[in-house]
């Protein structure tokens, strides 16, 4: 794996340059941004394969970068950042990033994280154009990696689509969050949380109610499994979500019938 482009956008000097040196001498191209609207002219100009971003930012914010990039990409992004906290990790996730790597790492491990992330961009570019699953809820094109849920599209980072993917294609099987990690991941990650934020934020993106789901369900002791759901209406959005039924008599007695 070489030849790659890189965005590094890291306004402490040492840091990025150190960062640069490395990616470089792994045989990526390497473009740096010292701030966030800096990081957004070379995102359109370059064309990364992937980005890390910095947090803290002069002007917009690495997570203000990230939003910026996931409206118009899918490339794997990395969050760099010196906060240890839980909500700084979420916040990060919420923004679309793929991973979340906290600064003083060695850079052995974050060489590793990048082309485990970009490991994961190309499997999700390989698939078979025939190949398309389909449920009464959820449809998963895999050739253009477009995922319907209930008919309307669903936007999901690439390590939500894979995660989903794992889980869709194994349907009825369970997956301890180990086993996942290695598999979406790679080998190189160890944090186990990682599935638990990606399977949540998964859900809020599928589930009609995140906090009890019906369709990526956790069996405890043995895992995370998606369930195929029945042709019910159930599934589907509920009355009080759809005032165009509502306003129709007797629309929703001919659909249950």
């Amino acid at each position: 794996m070489s030849g790659e482009k890189i965005l590094v956008v890291e306004d402490a000097p040492d840091y990025r340059m150190a960062t640069e040196m490395s990616l470089e001498d792994e045989g990526f191209h390497v473009q740096s941004a010292d701030d966030g609207d800096a990081a957004l002219r070379a995102f359109y100009s370059y064309q990364p394969d992937l980005a890390l971003l910095d947090v803290g930012l002069p002007g917009m914010s690495g997570i203000g970068v990230c939003e910026r990039i996931r409206s118009m990409s899918n490339i794997p992004v990395i969050i760099l950042t010196a906060a240890l906290d839980i909500e700084a990790k979420l916040e990060a996730f919420a923004c679309g990033a793929d991973d979340y790597v906290v600064k003083g790492v060695d850079m052995e491990e974050l060489i590793a994280r990048v082309k485990a992330a970009l490991r994961r961009a190309a499997r999700g570019s390989h698939a078979e154009p025939s190949e398309v699953y389909a449920d009464p809820v959820l449809t998963i094109d895999f050739a253009r990696q477009l995922v319907r849920v209930r008919g309307a599209e669903v936007q999901l980072t690439r390590t939500e689509y894979e995660l989903l993917s794992v889980l869709v294609v194994n349907e009825g099987q369970p997956f301890r969050a180990d086993q996942l990690l290695h598999r979406v991941w790679g080998a190189e990650y160890n944090t186990e949380d990682l599935v638990k934020w990606h399977i949540g934020k998964l859900r809020r993106k599928i589930e009609l109610d995140p906090d009890h789901p019906e369709l990526l369900i956790t069996r405890r002791g043995f895992g995370y499994v998606y369930l195929c759901p029945q042709p019910e209406l159930d599934y589907y959005p509920r009355p009080e979500a759809r005032p165009d039924l509502q306003e129709t008599p007797g629309l929703l007695e001919r659909i249950a019938a």
